[in-house]
């Protein structure tokens, strides 16, 4: 398990997670955007298919077939949900 913090600008919110780094990041995104949503009350609109998490220091998009593991993904990076 990894700490990470995730931004989501559509929101305009930044939360602190706790993620599994051998999970697969599409499934990942799924359960970001279903805690996030009922946190904030709002469903995620446009579709979980579409969104994809980017790794701000490297600029880099996550590839939705890879961990977090294999994509170097570690304690304290910055990540953008969009």
């Amino acid at each position: 398990m990894i700490i990470v913090e995730i931004s989501v600008p559509y929101i305009d919110k930044k939360y602190e997670f706790k993620l599994n780094e051998d999970i697969p990041v599409s499934v990942i995104i799924e359960e970001l955007c279903s805690v996030i949503s009922e946190k904030e009350q709002c469903p995620v609109t446009g579709g979980k298919d579409k969104l994809m998490l980017f790794n701000v220091d490297r600029g880099v998009a996550l590839s939705g077939e890879r961990t977090l593991y294999e994509s170097n993904i570690s304690v304290g990076d910055s990540l953008i949900l969009i």
